[in-house]
């Protein structure tokens, strides 16, 4: 244990062993305190629009494209880091050398080393999560029209109710009202109309004939 303590605070490894110290911190808080994943996420956003003629941005275009592609952006920042860090201090730790440096320049060489190549494992490690992460926009109302959905109040009838439907982010319970007779609890429902200045939906009901044809 002592031998990895010093190994890990050795010059050219402690700056990987903070970060991770850092990262592993900051998911002790989020875990304890239910911070949820926005304590740290930044929202970066890489698709501005240069101008092709400047060279300027045109450096800043390649760079862009450069953290796409280390899927930096992709994802929330804070998971990013999180695979860097460990990909960081593990290869920190295992290519050191057996004399360590006593230079500035001997020093900063293997830290930057050790971070260009840590980003190969994390760039492999993140590509299973691209768009894991993408928010889901909600349906708009148009989108609901012929939706099916289940009675899920008491009843449904001319003045009102409830009724679950799915929905690509989650189930949504809407509600309802029917110009039929009353929809008892658990009847199926279809989505037929949407009154936008009451924000209630119209339905009407149907049978397991109906859905299979």
């Amino acid at each position: 244990m002592q031998e990895l303590l010093e190994a890990a605070f050795r010059p050219t490894v402690v700056p990987a062993t903070v970060l991770l110290l850092v990262v592993a911190l900051y998911w002790l808080v989020t875990v304890i305190g239910g911070l949820g994943f926005d304590f740290l996420d930044l929202d970066l956003d890489f698709d501005a629009d240069f101008d092709a003629d400047s060279a300027f941005d045109t450096v800043m275009s390649a760079g862009a494209v450069t953290l796409r592609f280390l899927n930096i952006g992709k994802l929330p920042i804070n998971i990013w880091v999180s695979f860097f860090a460990v990909a960081f201090w593990v290869i920190s730790m295992l290519w050191r050398s057996a004399e360590e440096p006593t230079t500035l320049l001997g020093i900063l060489g293997p830290i930057v080393r050790n971070g260009g190549v840590a980003l190969l494992p994390t760039k492999l490690l993140t590509q299973p999560l691209r768009g894991k992460f993408e928010p889901i926009e909600p349906e708009s109302a148009e989108q609901l029209l012929d939706r099916v959905g289940v009675v899920t109040s008491a009843e449904v009838n001319r003045n009102g109710g409830q009724a679950r439907f799915t929905a690509a982010a989650s189930p949504l319970l809407l509600n309802v009202r029917t110009t039929q007779t009353v929809l008892a609890k658990g009847a199926q429902v279809r989505i037929v109309a949407y009154d936008d200045t009451k924000h209630v939906y119209t339905v009407e009901k149907v049978s397991q004939k109906d859905l299979e044809e």
